[in-house]
């Protein structure tokens, strides 16, 4: 799997890092009643855990590492045009815009970008407006974020993408079309040469979409999804869906009691690999749930009011999760899922991140 690199913070003596957690933002402003947006900076591993933030003319959805520079991150929206790239000095919290980024003619960002293995571009999915959110992979210069072309993501509307195969293939989720409709959800597999479809693999339950993914190393692959355009989230599941490396994709199903409650969207997914544990947010419910990735089984559950993104610590043996109304950040021992014993730690640091996703650095 490939995602982003690692940031250059130092770590503290003796002491396993957290990390830096990044994550989209929005308030309203207190004098004109308008929504203004920023990146949340919070390092967990600094005693005072104080969250700065960077304005940015938009809802960040997906945070991607450049792997030229560890300060560059780009920024995309979920569904519109906003795309950007920003500096950021994790070490003191403050940042800048570097560069505003147009989707392609007659197109939308749709959430979520990778950079190849080799650094040389970035991988966007973007949709057609006008052709039912047709799917496409804009390829970008990797330095200058010059649009180069693209090519199918083999569905409609793309939204998270990642490298597997020592980054020879892209995998992309296709949310699909609104329930009843012909084209389903599915993840597709491109390869990177050729840009030809390697494989695609439907969504098994027809009332969830292709949501967010998350993969190990070996290409074992976890999935969540929220219900199909035209169900209503407050009335139907989402769902945890999951494909050890070569086999099926099964939607888990069991037990019933809590795959019944998912209501709404699965949100953010992250995978603990030494345990092969994967861990699930779902607003709605208040729920974080914990699933063990080769067979299915729920592990555990954890009551979280309005739970967000969930990421995997720095130093690996945590995770981190960002929930409440007034965002907090938390983070749970990836071995016996239970919070990690900090002064603070279960009330949570504040951490001005409302989006649905987090990245630690």
């Amino acid at each position: 799997m490939v995602r982003s690199m690692r940031s250059e913070v130092p770590a503290a003596a003796n002491s396993p890092r957290v990390g830096v957690l990044l994550g989209g933002g929005a308030k309203r402003h207190i004098q004109t009643g308008r929504m203004v947006f920023h990146l949340g900076v919070l390092d967990l591993d600094t005693e005072a855990k104080q969250p700065a933030a960077i304005e940015l003319a938009f809802l960040a959805h997906g945070v991607t590492q450049s792997p030229h520079d560890p300060r560059r991150f780009v920024l995309f929206e979920k569904h519109g045009p906003g795309c950007c790239v920003v500096d950021v000095d994790l070490a003191r919290g403050t940042g800048e815009l570097v560069q505003t980024l147009a989707a392609g003619k007659g197109r939308q960002f749709y959430g979520h970008g990778v950079f190849s293995a080799d650094g040389a571009l970035l991988f966007c999915t973007e949709t057609d407006v006008g052709d039912r959110s047709r799917g496409y992979i804009a390829v970008r210069d990797a330095k200058d974020f010059t649009l180069l072309g693209d090519f199918p993501s083999y569905g409609l509307a793309p939204h998270d993408c990642m490298l597997t195969d020592d980054g020879r293939t892209l995998v992309v989720s296709n949310g699909g079309s609104r329930v009843g409709e012909s084209e389903p959800p599915n993840v597709a597999y491109v390869d990177i040469a050729d840009r030809s479809l390697r494989e695609r693999i439907e969504v098994p339950d027809a009332a969830i979409n292709a949501g967010h993914i998350a993969m190990t190393t070996h290409g074992d692959l976890a999935l969540v999804s929220a219900p199909r355009d035209g169900l209503a989230p407050e009335t139907h599941r989402g769902g945890v869906s999951l494909r050890p490396r070569a086999g099926a994709l099964t939607t888990v199903a069991e037990p019933r009691d809590v795959t019944e409650a998912l209501l709404g969207e699965v949100l953010s997914v992250a995978i603990h690999e030494p345990t092969g544990i994967v861990g699930a947010t779902t607003p709605l419910a208040n729920l974080v749930t914990f699933w063990q990735l080769a067979t299915g089984a729920l592990v555990h559950k954890l009551r979280v009011p309005n739970p967000r993104g969930i990421a995997v610590s720095v130093a690996g043996d945590e995770f981190v999760v960002n929930f409440g109304e007034t965002p907090h950040a938390a983070r749970i021992d990836a071995t016996t899922l239970q919070p990690v014993d900090a002064p603070g730690n279960r009330r949570g640091y504040p951490s001005l991140v409302t989006g649905s996703h987090i990245v630690m650095l």
